[in-house]
Formats: structure tokens, C-alpha cells, sequence
């Protein structure tokens, strides 16, 4: 039994020994295997990725600019009429009412005339007397004249003619009643003649202030008229685009106006570019002239440009010599434009010469023949290579970067 128990032991110290020094040896050998017969990896250098991109070619032009403003439509002619004098108001004109039209010298309120035709028949009479007093005198004048010469003829002397003794400051006396009388007279009709109020050019009445039966007095408000011959537009333009305006355009700058909130188109031309900035925005008030915005009165326009209507006014403005015209596509941030400068990018920094909101005038930056590229690049880099698509198309597959 002690032997069997020495055998055990042996064979346990034999097993213990050899089996790790079995398997350190089988996985050096699986090592080995899988190393030889494992697949080499070659590198290979990268190919470099072409951006394939439309181009125009730039060419040199002339161009004609419009300055896109907005404005406010206000009265070119604008009056407050008065009443010259005192009264109730008798008649009105069925045009005496907001909105209502009325022609130059067309009546528009008439005021009670019973005092004034009273008035002017007092002066008529007050004249008349003038007139027979002065008439009297003149023939009492050649009295006195014809008794100095039978005084000089009977007594043989000579008598000095004096002032006093022709009657003379009689004379003067009464031509100036005469005269006094005939001032009241005109003053008594003018008055007369003003308890009619006329238009004093063709106008829209805007605001009435008084009805018939209202009694007004002198130097007060009746009505407020706006000439209905010509409108202005106020258009704001910044100071940048304001040289564009050219105020020698021959008639001034063609202007094609639209409102804002209604239908309708109208013509105008730029009659002056205030002399102040606009307190709030900082912006020049450039003046726009719009005749018969509202046609005539026996025949309307079907779109009436409206008093206060906020509208959009394209200013026809200098004409641009030798520019570089590109869609507003073309312009990237900062002012800059791509070219493709023999397949490769050239970022370059432009001038503007103006930019409308389909297309950019450029006077410098870009020179005539030249490809600018018109597709967005997601990454673009100084010197980075393109292609064409009329190149891409013509050429060889190669990988490409999307437009």
C-alpha cells in the first residue's frame, strides 16, 4: 500500500510538471501558425477628393440702377381755408365731405351775404354824395375863378390867384371822399364777394368743419383741402444708396411705386432729396412726384394712390459703366466671391458697385473672362481643387466632393 500511495505521487509531480510546459509549447505553435498564414495589410496613399462645380464666366457691362424704397404718400399741396369773414353758413357743395372732389373755382360754401349786400349799398350811396359834393366844388371852383377875373377887371389891378381864393384845398378835400368813398365801396363788395369760398385748385376735401347753419367768424377753420393735381411720396433711402439717385436725370428719376397694403401701380419721377436726415431711421427723404395720382373727377382712376399709404418706390438711378454683372448667388459672406483660377479656389475679396435683390455689380475683384463659381461648397479652403462639370462630365470617374 505504501508503494501505491510513492506512484501516485509521482505521476501527480509528472502530470503538474509537464501538461503547462504541453500547452505553453501548443500555443506558441498556434502563434506561429496564425502568424504566418495572417493577411498583410498594404497602405496606399490617399487620392485627393476634386469638388466638382458649376462656373459662369464673368464679362464687363454697363447697367442702370434702381433703388428700392419705401415711402409715405403725402399732399403736394395741402390749405386750411378760413372764413374772410363772419357769418352763417348757407350752402355747402355736395363734394363738402371727406373724400368728396371739387374743381378750382368751384364753390364750396357760401355764407349769409344780408349784411354785406346791406354794406355795399351804404357805400354805393356814401359815393354817390362823394361824387356830387366833388361836382359842387368843381363848379364852385370856376366861380371863384370867374369872379377874380371881373375883380381884376373892374378895379385894374392885379390880384394874386392863392390857394384859398381858386378853392383849391376845397377841391383836394372833396376828391379825396371821393376817393375814400369808392376804397369803402370795393371793401364792401370784396366782403360781399367772400361769403363765397371757392376751391382754389382742384382738391379733395380731407376735413370739414363747419355745416350749414354754423355761424364762423372771421380767420376761422372751414375746411381742409389737398391739390388732387399731384401727390409726393417720401422715400426713405439710405446714405450708401443715395448716390445713385441721379437728381440731372433729364424730367428726374423714372419711379415705379406700389402700395404696400392695397392694389395698384403708379408712375412718378424724383423732383428733390431733402436737406435733413429723418431724426429716426437716420435716412435721406428723397421727394416723389406722382401726377394725377387720383385721375380726373368726372373720370377716377379704379386704384387710388391714398394720403398716408405706406408704399414701395423703385427709383430708377445712375447708370453703372463697366461692371462686372453676377447673380446674388455669386456674392458669398464678407463680400467675397469664388473663382476657379486654373481648377483650383481663389477666394477674393470684391468692391460693390450696387446689388439688386437678383444680381451684384462689382467694380473691382473680379476681371472679365474669368470662372466664377456658382455652387456652395460645405468647406471651402484657399487653393482646394475643382472641376468643372463640363471637365467631370468629359473626364475620368475620380472620387468628388458633392456640389
Amino acid at each position: 500500500m505504501s508503494e501505491n500511495k510513492t506512484n501516485t505521487s509521482f505521476w501527480t509531480k509528472v502530470g503538474r510538471t509537464f501538461v503547462p510546459l504541453v500547452l505553453i509549447v501548443a500555443g506558441g505553435v498556434a502563434w506561429s501558425y496564425f502568424k504566418a498564414t495572417a493577411p498583410v495589410m498594404q497602405r496606399s496613399k490617399p487620392e485627393r477628393k476634386v469638388a466638382v462645380v458649376e462656373v459662369r464666366t464673368a464679362s464687363l457691362g454697363d447697367a442702370r440702377t434702381v433703388v428700392a424704397a419705401m415711402g409715405t404718400v403725402v399732399a403736394a399741396r395741402e390749405v386750411t381755408l378760413k372764413a374772410q369773414v363772419s357769418g352763417v353758413v348757407q350752402s355747402a357743395a355736395k363734394a363738402y365731405i371727406p373724400g368728396g372732389r371739387i374743381a378750382k373755382g368751384a364753390e364750396l360754401l357760401s355764407l349769409d351775404p344780408a349784411d354785406y349786400q346791406v354794406a355795399v349799398k351804404k357805400a354805393q350811396s356814401a359815393l354817390a354824395t362823394a361824387q356830387a359834393a366833388l361836382a359842387i366844388e368843381q363848379g364852385s371852383q370856376n366861380i371863384a375863378r370867374e369872379e377874380l377875373r371881373l375883380l381884376v377887371e373892374i378895379s385894374g389891378e392885379s390880384v394874386a390867384q392863392t390857394d384859398l381864393a381858386m378853392r383849391k384845398p376845397q377841391l383836394q378835400q372833396a376828391q379825396a371822399d371821393v376817393t375814400s368813398a369808392e376804397a369803402d365801396l370795393r371793401k364792401a363788395m370784396l366782403d360781399l364777394n367772400r361769403t363765397v369760398v371757392k376751391a382754389p385748385f382742384n382738391a379733395m376735401i380731407v376735413e370739414r368743419n363747419v355745416n350749414v347753419g354754423t355761424y364762423v367768424g372771421s380767420q376761422e377753420s372751414l375746411a381742409t383741402l389737398v391739390g388732387t393735381d399731384e401727390f409726393w411720396v417720401e422715400a426713405m433711402v439710405s446714405l450708401g444708396q443715395l448716390p445713385l439717385v441721379d437728381l440731372d436725370y433729364l424730367g428726374g428719376c423714372p419711379v415705379t411705386i406700389r402700395s404696400q397694403a392695397g392694389e395698384g401701380q403708379w408712375t412718378g419721377h424724383v423732383v428733390q432729396v431733402a436737406g435733413k436726415l429723418n431724426d429716426t431711421s437716420r435716412m435721406a427723404t428723397v421727394i416723389i412726384s406722382v401726377k394725377n395720382p387720383l385721375g380726373t373727377a368726372g373720370h377716377p382712376t379704379s386704384t387710388r394712390l391714398m394720403i398716408d399709404d405706406y408704399v414701395y418706390a423703385d427709383i430708377t438711378g445712375r447708370e453703372l459703366t463697366g461692371v462686372i454683372e453676377l447673380p446674388r448667388a455669386a456674392l458669398q459672406d464678407d463680400d467675397t466671391v469664388w473663382i476657379n483660377q486654373d481648377n483650383t479656389l481663389d477666394i477674393r475679396n470684391v468692391t460693390l458697385a450696387w446689388k439688386s435683390d437678383d444680381a451684384v455689380y462689382l467694380t473691382s475683384g473680379v476681371a472679365a473672362s474669368e470662372q466664377v463659381i456658382m455652387s456652395s461648397l460645405t468647406t471651402p479652403v484657399q487653393g482646394m481643387p475643382l472641376k468643372t462639370t463640363e471637365d467631370a462630365v468629359a473626364g475620368s470617374p475620380t472620387d468628388t466632393e458633392g456640389k
